[in-house]
């Protein structure tokens, strides 16, 4: 549906429907091929619909997990994260940050994406953080479309460095183009 959607958009309604309007593309990709591949392989995988934190508590000695919440805001103005209507909350980020702290403990590794801010590096400050820029495909103005700054929190054993990754402090930086890089 973001194939077709206007500017890859993916946003619902308060009832839960999808409501982006159609996209004006001359020749849209339709991934055949990649879908079947998926269909193919997700015969052997177990699909659950439940919280981040149920879904993290299954986590054991042979997983690595990966976090894609929303994104928290760059700015007072560019704050939108409610793709549908249970939001995810800032309390929600930090409690993200929490369980992957745990899970660190129990030796389990998670990787977590998110906008570089202020208040991402703290509630991320007991990972290793890795800034990746990357290029925007949604804007309500192609022509302003620019790179922005993510962060990669990776949480795993034996690699946590609080004093370096405060919000003040310093991260690796990798440069990635990401055109396709959802809004987050």
């Amino acid at each position: 549906m973001n194939r077709y959607g206007y500017n890859g958009l993916c946003r619902y309604n308060l009832r839960g429907e999808f409501n982006v309007p159609f996209g004006r593309y001359k020749k849209p990709y339709f991934p055949e091929a990649e879908l079947y591949h998926f269909a193919e392989k997700a015969q052997n995988a177990f699909f659950y619909c439940e919280s981040y934190a149920d879904s993290m508590a299954r986590a054991d000695d042979a997983s690595v997990v990966y976090c894609d919440p929303p994104y928290a805001p760059l700015s007072a103005t560019a704050n939108f994260t409610a793709y549908h209507t249970n939001s995810f909350t800032l309390e929600q980020q930090a409690h993200l940050a929490e369980i992957a702290e745990g899970l660190v403990d129990r030796h389990i590794p998670v990787l977590i994406s998110n906008h570089d801010t202020m208040l991402t590096r703290e509630w991320y400050q007991r990972a290793k953080l890795h800034v990746v820029k990357v290029r925007r495909s949604i804007s309500s103005n192609g022509g302003t479309r620019k790179k922005v700054d993510e962060l990669l929190a990776l949480y795993k054993p034996g690699v946590v460095s609080p004093a370096k990754n405060n919000s003040q402090g310093e991260a690796d930086e990798t440069v990635f183009d990401c055109p396709l890089n959802s809004v987050g």
